[in-house]
């Protein structure tokens, strides 16, 4: 009698690991009064695609679930962050970005280390409009006798790469076969788009420098006129460059 007890407890252990192996694959169903959703394990930065890891389910009372929240951490694997996410925080629709307007983004096509700032256009400061997406500038600044004690032209930048002209944007250039997304620094992220073409209206050309520049240009923008000149490829920068000022031509003080 003793013997068979035994043999049933087995057999009921037995039954019980054989069940709870079945349900580890599983997400676990909510206790009563609370709902499962999808959070971060740690802080994800903006932009970075989700695996598995990166994610798990955690029950919290219903009304406190977020709205656009995510019940299966399976559903997300493979998306793409828009938005930050903390350590903790309920993933939710908001901050998951759509794949193909992630792959359009502007941001996709500035090289490591560089930023890209927008410069105010008018035909006659944009060769007419003739500048497109990929071509090499120059950036100089025109001052007024009334800031600078003269009037003068300077060239504050040299060979910078233009992004984008009005709202026509370099494309992302397609990662190579092996599917790598490396891209060495200096090295061309963007590519020109097929309908690329003259905009003499463009209100904007947005170009690619480094954070340093990026305040020459925003403190120029304020105290000067800016005009772009179209480069050759292959062209050196000039480091002897000197400004220009009307003196120079028996004007002015």
């Amino acid at each position: 009698m003793a013997l068979a007890i035994v043999f049933a407890l087995i057999a009921a252990v037995l039954i019980f690991l054989v069940l709870s192996n079945s349900d580890s694959g599983k997400t676990a169903a909510p206790a009563a009064g609370t709902v499962n959703v999808v959070t971060a394990v740690d802080d994800v930065a903006a932009r970075t695609t989700l695996s598995a890891d990166m994610l798990k389910v955690t029950a919290v009372p219903a009304d406190q679930a977020l709205s656009g929240s995510y019940s299966d951490a399976a559903d997300l694997v493979g998306l793409t962050t828009r938005y930050p996410l903390v350590n903790g925080e309920q993933v939710t629709t908001s901050k998951i970005g759509e794949a193909q307007k992630d792959d359009e983004s502007l941001a996709r096509v500035i090289p490591a280390g560089k930023r890209a700032i927008a410069i105010a256009a008018r035909q006659e400061s944009i060769v007419a409009g003739l500048i497109l997406p990929g071509d090499l500038v120059d950036v100089i600044a025109v001052f007024s006798a009334s800031d600078t004690g003269t009037d003068k032209a300077v060239t504050i930048l040299q060979n910078v790469e233009v992004l984008a002209v009005g709202e026509t944007a370099q494309e992302p250039i397609p990662p190579p076969v092996n599917g790598s997304d490396a891209t060495p620094g200096g090295v061309r992220l963007g590519q020109v788009p097929d309908d690329a073409g003259p905009q003499p209206d463009a209100a904007t050309v947005t170009v690619a420098v480094t954070p340093q520049q990026a305040q020459v240009v925003a403190l120029m923008a304020e105290k000067a006129r800016l005009w772009l000149d179209l480069r050759p490829r292959g062209e050196e920068p000039n480091p002897e460059l000197e400004e220009t000022n009307l003196s120079q031509f028996g004007v002015g003080p």
